[in-house]
């Protein structure tokens, strides 16, 4: 089984080094692509890294989401879902929050 924990998102400098590797309006495009796939994720669906992206994507898609995650989780907005991984990050989840009232 794969393990895609490796891509998981350590420093910052990985921004830079994309920007340089890819170009600046090709580097925002993809970001832009994999936060409308994130944002349009419904309530307690997956999405499988493994099966939807290629080898030559996974690292940089696998550190967008966590440039996404950590945003949300750094947020005061108030949300209604909560993005993370599986244990293997072959997947990322979005799952429904529920709040006690």
């Amino acid at each position: 089984m794969p393990d895609f924990t490796e891509h998981i998102m350590k420093n910052w400098e990985w921004c830079e080094q994309y920007r340089s590797r890819l170009g600046e309006e090709a580097y925002r495009t993809y970001v832009n692509k994999v936060i409308d796939l994130l944002t349009g994720m419904k309530p307690n669906s997956y999405f499988s890294i493994e099966k939807n992206v290629t080898p030559e994507n996974r690292d940089l898609f696998i550190k967008v989401c966590c440039l996404f995650m950590h945003a949300q989780y750094t947020s005061d907005a108030p949300r209604d879902v909560c993005h993370g991984f599986n244990s293997d990050c072959t997947e990322v989840l979005c799952e429904k929050l529920e709040y006690s009232k």
